[in-house]
């Protein structure tokens, strides 16, 4: 294996790790905003925020990843943003 076969996996890890604490963040942050708001489930069954609220949480979110991690990352994860606020 070479060098920067590992980096390159070091690298992939972190942003890895990084979108977990995305997600984790932002669950988070739903959650407090639905109690807060005393957000009742919809027909299906899903509590879901306004959508300003929902992008304000996700900024939050992203804010948070971006100080729980050093600049030498930045561009990564800001690179990969895009495909964590994609549903699946």
């Amino acid at each position: 294996m070479s060098e920067r076969t590992g980096t390159d996996r070091n690298r992939a890890a972190i942003v890895a790790i990084a979108r977990a604490f995305f997600m984790t963040r932002l669950h988070l942050l739903r959650l407090t905003e639905v109690v807060r708001h005393q957000i009742r489930p919809n027909d299906e069954g899903v509590m879901v925020l306004p959508p300003d609220l929902d992008d304000e949480m996700k900024k939050q979110a992203f804010d948070f990843v971006l100080a729980m991690f050093p600049e030498e990352y930045h561009l990564e994860i800001v690179a990969a943003r895009a495909q964590w606020l994609i549903v699946q």
